[in-house]
């Protein structure tokens, strides 16, 4: 069933009530006309805008995005993720509308017969209308532009005589078919009621003109010799010129014929195509347009046009291809007048939900007279004049007068603007945007550009003597320059920008996009910019899930040296594949199959639930570089993340080298980052450990943490507002959103582990593939260097292994985007945390203790004691509890089995001391695989040998 999207705007107040029920922080622009409000949490000023159209259909517009405005069916469609038939369904069946029977779409009547004698092979046939139909008007016109008289009764009727004139005079026809004869058979294609046909016949040439066609590469089509260079419009440019010229200028006193200067047209308006030349023809004004997009503007065109015109105007498109195009034309032809349609025309969607950007759009919502006002305030490059005078000597002589207004457009065409910047005196810097790219500027590079551009252009000396005697150039006159706000920010929720030398690259969860420099309002400072030209590429890898939940991942690049060297770093069963189960083979053998696995996750040595594992842990260290390259804070993911490595050893003891700060590294070439030297133990009590942290650091390092770290320091600024105490300058605090993420780098694991530290980590393990051989227990040791030839990330790396690297990185993002956590396999993650947690001492202790008392009761206090007494430490009874709960966890024994406990959650005895019975706290460690004593085990209380009391378990207060 059909569901018309007009249906569901009318169904909704227009969309009103779908844009609300997505955004409700909308409802203080109905309150109050014009303000703006946020959609995400991370910009620092709303820049988003609801308004109504004239329609009555409602439309928001997100400067702070792609800054196209949507109506309610386009936000539903972006915020849930749908097809845009899914949306319509979605939507009716939210608002309880209907559908119906899907509209017929919009084609030509075809139809085929044999060719006659007379009707040559390859030959075209138009048959042309008699004068135009409603229809006809209503699709080429705007309805400001459609010309209306009043009948005799005064109702108000389209004035055909002016439609039919201003049409013909451009040779503009309605066609009833056009037939084509090919291979004997003739082709016509006719119009209908609701499908009209149009042809510009430029005599050499036919231009068929099919604006309703769905296929937008067969709205035009051209019969006979095509000159790509033709001006439509030309003709009646010249013809109009010369009937300026008819008369003579007669003396009425003498009767002498006088010489006359030759008049010009106040105006030719040079547009980007027929539809916006027939509108503006329409409303009175002389037009030419190019015969194909790709055409331009030459010289000798442009020099014909000014000998007929005062001025030669330009009208581009609004949109990004309009606009660039525009000020190509004005860098070349200065005395081009460039016509400026309102930036408020893209908020309003043309019929193809596109935003409005051309003449025709602007002439459904504004009148002629409004249109000569923009024509009237249309400027030139040009900002200077040459005035002739005659000195008092009676010679003609020339001087040059800047013009201020045009200089200012001239700059600002050029990117000069000022930016607000409230620790500046003035209140403002000065900047220049080229494309996507800012830069602050000094008023002086202001004054160079000028002068760089006079001298290109080879003008006179004069000329340029002027500018340098100039106080026009001077900061007081550049103050002049309009503000602009600038949207920095370079993601959102469900995006992240990343800006390249040449390219600008958007990535969502649908996937990757590459825009052209300048295609997007988006922007970044120049020094942000990544040093590299970016060229896309097909995904490196490709991951997926099965139905039991194990991760699986095919590398579809095999070259990549950064993804072959996360590869390694996951490889966690290397030893059983590159060492136990080939030491059987042949040395030919084992190098022949190390060469064939030198970088591969699933090797054939493995087990299916090896291959599982280390494709887990690879999936994993993706995800996680994903996740930091998003820098939009997450509340719900308000995660650092701690790297360590996989191999489980003594606590205490450190295994570097295994490419965890290479990995963590890599992500600071993407952003502002700032790293952390982990090994000073002192750190954390450093007031002004964040002193190289700004507002724009995106990044925070703690590169190669000590083993006794007091991560809960960081607890705050990892889920809340960061305080930035600089040296020597007043401290400051970044919000939450806009603060930056953080990662951990240690050869040791997390100390004194809870469910705050937990709800703020995401872990990150590397294998022991990269190794140094210190003590023997390896056979070798191993490197990124030696493996791959060449540091990674380093010097030596070529353009190619960059762009790599990049592509790799921006499709972790991609991946990161579509999943919630995905933390590593976590068994050896835990017996790491488990051994910190407890300690060596406590870890020896227990393991000799409790060798012997296995499920049995235990003294808690004599435990205790004995354990301090063996080890000469000093710990709380709360410490020892903590450390025999990881000891027990570490082993998967059972500490204090449910059974045994009493109502406030302890084993409770009575037990003999010093003659009396007493209640004390136990202990009962369960082993599964020992046997437990048939009868009760005897407990030492004291340095004697009391014994239990029998009876078993008793709450403590019983006899109270």
């Amino acid at each position: 069933m059909y569901i018309e999207q007009q249906k569901i705007l009318d169904g909704t107040d227009g969309g009103l009530k779908i844009i609300l029920h997505y955004y409700p922080q909308a409802e203080r622009a109905l309150q109050r006309t014009g303000a703006k409000f946020k959609l995400r949490a991370s910009e620092k000023t709303a820049s988003a805008t609801l308004k109504q159209l004239s329609d009555g259909n409602w439309v928001v517009t997100d400067f702070g995005g792609d800054q196209k405005p949507k109506n309610g069916i386009l936000v539903c469609m972006e915020e849930e993720g749908l097809e845009f038939k899914e949306t319509l369904e979605l939507l009716a069946a939210r608002y309880g509308i209907e559908g119906q029977e899907p509209p017929e779409i919009l084609k030509p009547e075809i139809s085929t017969r044999d060719a006659r004698a007379e009707e040559n092979e390859g030959e075209w046939y138009f048959e042309v209308r008699e004068g135009f139909t409603e229809l006809d008007v209503i699709t080429v016109l705007a309805e400001k532009a459609i010309p209306y008289q009043k009948d005799e009764q005064g109702r108000k009727q389209i004035h055909w005589e002016k439609v039919e004139r201003i049409f013909k005079r451009y040779r503009f026809y309605s066609l009833l078919s056009y037939s084509i004869v090919k291979n004997r058979k003739v082709i016509t294609i006719a119009a209908t009621d609701r499908y009209p046909i149009f042809m510009w016949d430029e005599g050499s040439f036919k231009k068929i003109y099919q604006p309703l066609s769905p296929d937008k590469g067969r709205r035009f089509m051209y019969y006979g010799k095509r000159d790509k260079d033709f001006l439509h419009g030309l003709a009646e440019c010249h013809a109009a010129y010369e009937a300026l010229q008819d008369g003579e200028d007669i003396d009425e006193e003498t009767g002498e014929v006088r010489s006359k200067k030759k008049k010009k047209l106040p105006e030719i308006v040079y547009c980007s195509g027929g539809s916006d030349g027939m509108n503006l023809a329409m409303i009175g004004y002389q037009v030419v347009w190019p015969n194909s997009e790709t055409a331009k503007l030459s010289e000798k065109q442009f020099k014909t046009l000014a000998k007929l015109a005062d001025k030669v105007m330009n009208m581009p498109d609004i949109d990004h291809t309009g606009l660039r195009e525009a000020h190509r034309l004005g860098m070349e032809h200065l005395d081009l007048y460039n016509i400026v349609l309102p930036e408020e025309l893209r908020e309003r969607p043309d019929k193809r939900g596109n935003p409005c950007k051309d003449v025709r759009d602007y002439l459904k919502y504004h009148t002629y007279y409004d249109f000569k006002q923009l024509v009237k305030t249309a400027l030139p490059y040009r900002f200077w004049d040459e005035i002739y005078y005659e000195d008092k000597a009676g010679n003609w002589r020339s001087k040059f007068e800047v013009k201020n207004t045009r200089l200012y457009n001239f700059l600002t065409k050029n990117g000069f603007y000022r930016l607000q910047n409230k620790n500046e005196k003035q209140g403002y810097i000065f900047i220049q945007i080229k494309d996507n790219i800012v830069r602050e500027i000094e008023v002086n590079e202001v004054k160079t550009h000028v002068h760089r551009f006079l001298e290109e252009q080879y003008v006179d000396e004069d000329l340029r003597d002027v500018f340098f005697r100039s106080t026009q150039l001077k900061e007081a006159s550049m103050s002049n320059l309009p503000m602009t706000e600038v949207d920095f920010s370079d993601f959102d929720r469900d995006r992240q920008f990343f800006f390249f030398e040449n390219k600008t690259v958007e990535v969502s969860k649908s996937g990757v996009q590459v825009h052209k420099l300048g295609e997007i309002k988006r922007y970044v400072w120049e020094d942000e910019v990544i040093k590299h030209r970016f060229k896309d590429q097909e995904p490196h890898f490709s991951i997926s899930q099965d139905k039991d939940g194990h991760w699986h991942i095919d590398i579809l690049k095999k070259d990549n040296i950064f993804l072959n060297f996360l590869i390694n770093t996951s490889r966690t069963h290397w030893r059983t594949e590159l060492e136990d189960n080939l030491d059987a083979l042949s040395p030919e053998e084992q190098k022949a199959y190390k060469k064939k696995h030198l970088f591969d996750i699933a090797g054939d040595n493995l087990s299916a639930e090896e291959i599982r594992e280390q494709m887990h842990q690879l999936v994993n260290k993706i995800y996680v570089l994903g996740y930091l390259l998003h820098r939009y804070k997450d509340p719900s993911r308000p995660w650092a993340i701690w790297t360590m490595d996989h191999r489980i050893s003594d606590e205490g003891e450190s295994h570097g080298g295994s490419g965890k700060s290479i990995a963590m590294g890599a992500v600071s070439r993407f952003m502002k980052s700032v790293t952390l030297r982990g090994r000073d133990p002192k750190m954390t009590e450093n007031p002004h450990m964040y002193d190289r942290v700004t507002i724009h650091t995106d990044y925070i390092l703690v590169d190669d943490a000590n083993q006794y770290l007091k991560f809960d320091v960081f607890f705050s600024d990892i889920t809340g507002n960061m305080i930035v105490n600089p040296k020597n300058n007043k401290s400051y605090e970044i919000p939450y959103e806009e603060s930056p993420k953080f990662a951990f780098s240690s050869n040791f694991p997390l100390r004194n582990i809870d469910s705050s530290v937990l709800r703020r980590v995401l872990y990150c393990v590397f294998s022991d593939y990269y190794h140094e051989n210190k003590d023997g227990y390896f056979r070798e040791s191993r490197n990124p260097r030696e493996e791959f030839g060449k540091n990674i990330l380093g010097p030596d790396y070529t353009d190619e292994d960059w762009n790599d690297f990049y592509n790799f990185m921006i499709q972790c993002c991609q991946f990161y985007l579509n999943h919630g956590k995905i933390d590593p396999p976590m068994e050896n993650v835990e017996k790491r945390n488990l051994l910190s947690e407890m300690g060596p001492a406590f870890h020896e202790w227990a393991d000799t203790y409790f060798s012997d008392r296995m499920n049995a009761d235990v003294v808690k206090k004599y435990a205790m004691e004995d354990f301090i007494r063996s080890t000469n430490t000093k710990w709380t009874s709360q410490k020892f509890t903590k450390a025999l709960r990881a000891w027990a966890r570490y082993y998967g024994y059972e500490l204090d089995p449910e059974e045994f406990k009493n109502s406030s959650g302890r084993i409770i005895r009575k037990i003999q001391e010093d003659g009396h019975a007493t209640s004390v706290e136990m202990i009962y460690v369960r082993n599964t695989q020992v046997a437990t004593p048939e009868t009760a085990e005897q407990i030492p209380t004291t340095p004697g040998n009391d014994k239990l009391v029998p009876g078993g378990q008793t709450d403590a207060f019983s006899n109270f």
